[in-house]
C-alpha cells in the first residue's frame, strides 16, 4: 500500500483515462470554436454592413470565444486534475464564466428572438435600430456579470476525504467553495438563475412559433400570387402612388444597410389612405383572385414630397419598370429576412435542447448531497459528455454562418483567395532565391 499522495495521483490518473474521450471532444471543441470566433468577430465588425444583425452576431461571437477561452480550458483542466486541481483561482474564473456565458446566449438569443419576431410578424411597426441592438448587447453584457456574479464565492477549490483502497484520501476538487459544501445556498442560487434563463427559453420558443407560422403562411401566399410579368398598375386616386412604391429603389446604400432587412415603408400624406391600393395583374389573366392588394397605409416610411423628388416625371412605362424594380428589391429582402431567420431558428433549437439538459444536470450537483461523489469515474465520465453538450453552442454558431449567411461565406471566401495568394507569392520569392 502506498503512501496517501501516491494513492492521489492513481486516484487522479485512472480517472483522468476514463473521461479521456470526453477531454479530446472538449478540445476538438476549443479548437474549432477558438478559430471560427475568431472569423465571426473578424467578418461581422470590419466587413459586414452595420445592422442589427451584425451586432447581436457579434455579442453571441464574444460570449462564444470567452467560453472557449476560459470555461472550455478550465473544463479541461478540471477533468484531467479531478482528485487533485491545481489552480484555486482558475477555478473560481472558469465557473464565473460558466453561468456568464450561458446566461449571456439565453438573453442574447431572446432579443434575437424579438427581432425576429417584429421583422416577419409585424414587419410596419417599430423595429430594433442598429444603434438599439448596440445598446442592448451592452445591457446583455451587464446583467450577465450581475448574474453570474455569485459563481466565484459559491464554487471553489474544496477539500473531500475519499476512500481508496481502504485509505482516506484527501482529494482537493473544483466544486462547491469549502464555506459551503454542506449548505443549499448555491442550490437556491442556481434555482434562481434557472428560473430567469427558462423564461428566455420560453419566450424563444412561443416567439419563433408564431415566426414559422407566418413564414410558411407568407411562402404559401407568395407563391400562389407570384406575378412573372407586371401588364400594368392601377391606382384609384394619384399617379404619384408608383413614385411612391419606385423610391425602394431610390434608397441610397447606406440607408439600406443601416435598415439591415426590414422592410421598406413609405409614407402617405393623401386623407383617405384605404381607397389607395395598388394591383398586379398578369398579362395572361384578368382573374382578381391572383391579384396582389397592398394597402398604402402598410407602405408608410417617407413623405411624397421626397417621392416626387425622386421620380418627379416618369410616364406610365417608366412607373412600371420602377414597379417591378421594386417587387424585385421586395423579394430580395422578404428573402434576406427569411435567411437570417433560418439561421437564428438554428441557432436557437441547439441552446434550447442543450441548455435545459445543462440545467437539469447543474441543479442536481449544486445540492448539499452532490450526486458526483456518489459516483464511480466512469459514471462521472458519462454525467460530463451529456453536461458539457452546452459547449456545442460555442462551436456550431460559426459553422452555421459559414453554410447559411451568403455575405460571411463571400467575406471568408475573399480572405481565403487572399491568404492563399499571399502564400503563392512568399513560395516564388523563396524559389528564386
Amino acid at each position: 500500500m502506498g503512501s496517501e499522495a501516491e494513492l492521489l495521483e492513481e486516484m487522479n490518473k485512472n480517472m483522468a483515462l476514463a473521461v479521456l474521450p470526453v477531454t479530446i471532444f472538449v478540445g476538438i471543441e476549443v479548437a474549432v470554436g477558438f478559430v471560427g470566433n475568431l472569423l465571426v468577430i473578424y467578418v461581422y465588425l470590419f466587413r459586414y454592413h452595420t445592422c442589427n444583425f451584425r451586432y447581436f452576431v457579434l455579442c453571441l461571437a464574444l460570449l462564444d470565444f470567452a467560453s472557449t477561452a476560459t470555461t472550455m480550458p478550465g473544463e479541461i483542466i478540471t477533468q484531467q486534475n479531478w482528485y487533485a486541481y491545481p489552480l484555486p483561482v482558475f477555478c473560481k474564473v472558469k465557473s464565473f464564466f460558466n453561468i456568464f456565458t450561458v446566461a449571456g446566449e439565453a438573453l442574447c438569443l431572446c432579443i434575437i428572438a424579438v427581432d425576429r419576431y417584429r421583422k416577419v410578424c409585424a414587419p410596419f411597426g417599430w423595429q430594433i435600430k442598429a444603434r438599439h441592438a448596440l445598446l442592448l448587447c451592452g445591457v446583455i453584457l451587464a446583467i450577465s456579470a450581475i448574474l453570474a456574479s455569485p459563481v466565484p464565492f459559491f464554487w471553489g477549490v474544496t477539500k473531500q476525504a475519499t476512500r481508496y483502497k481502504d485509505t482516506v484520501v484527501n482529494a482537493t476538487l473544483c466544486e462547491k467553495d469549502r464555506n459551503f459544501i454542506n449548505s443549499n445556498a448555491p442550490f437556491i442560487y442556481v434555482t434562481i438563475a434557472e428560473v430567469g434563463i427558462s423564461i428566455c427559453l420560453l419566450v424563444m420558443f412561443v416567439l419563433y412559433i408564431f415566426v414559422a407560422k407566418k413564414l410558411i403562411l407568407n411562402e404559401r401566399r407568395f407563391r400562389r400570387h407570384s406575378v412573372p410579368k407586371c401588364a400594368y398598375v392601377r391606382t384609384s386616386s394619384t399617379p404619384s402612388t408608383a413614385n411612391a412604391l419606385g423610391s425602394v429603389k431610390s434608397r441610397t446604400e447606406e440607408s439600406y444597410c443601416s435598415m439591415s432587412d426590414e422592410v421598406t415603408q413609405v409614407h402617405s400624406q393623401q386623407e383617405d389612405a384605404s381607397e389607395k391600393q395598388i394591383y398586379l395583374e398578369t398579362e395572361n389573366s384578368l382573374d382578381f383572385s391572383s391579384d396582389i392588394a397592398v394597402d398604402m397605409e402598410d407602405v408608410r416610411s417617407e413623405t411624397m414630397e421626397t417621392v416626387d423628388k425622386y421620380h418627379p416625371d416618369q410616364n406610365r412605362t417608366q412607373k412600371l419598370k420602377t414597379f417591378k424594380e421594386c417587387l424585385k428589391v421586395h423579394r430580395q429582402r422578404l428573402n434576406k429576412v427569411r435567411r437570417k431567420t433560418f439561421i437564428m431558428i438554428i441557432v436557437t433549437t441547439v441552446f434550447i435542447i442543450t441548455c435545459i439538459l445543462y440545467l437539469t444536470l447543474l441543479a442536481f450537483i449544486s445540492r448539499a448531497d452532490d450526486i458526483l461523489w456518489h459516483m464511480n469515474d466512469n459514471e462521472k465520465a458519462a454525467y460530463f459528455f451529456f453536461f458539457r453538450l452546452v459547449f456545442i453552442n460555442h462551436v456550431i454558431n460559426p459553422i452555421i454562418y459559414g453554410c447559411l449567411d451568403q455575405q460571411f461565406k463571400a467575406v471568408l471566401s475573399d480572405v481565403t483567395h487572399s491568404i492563399l495568394r499571399v502564400c503563392h507569392l512568399k513560395s516564388k520569392e523563396l524559389n528564386r532565391k
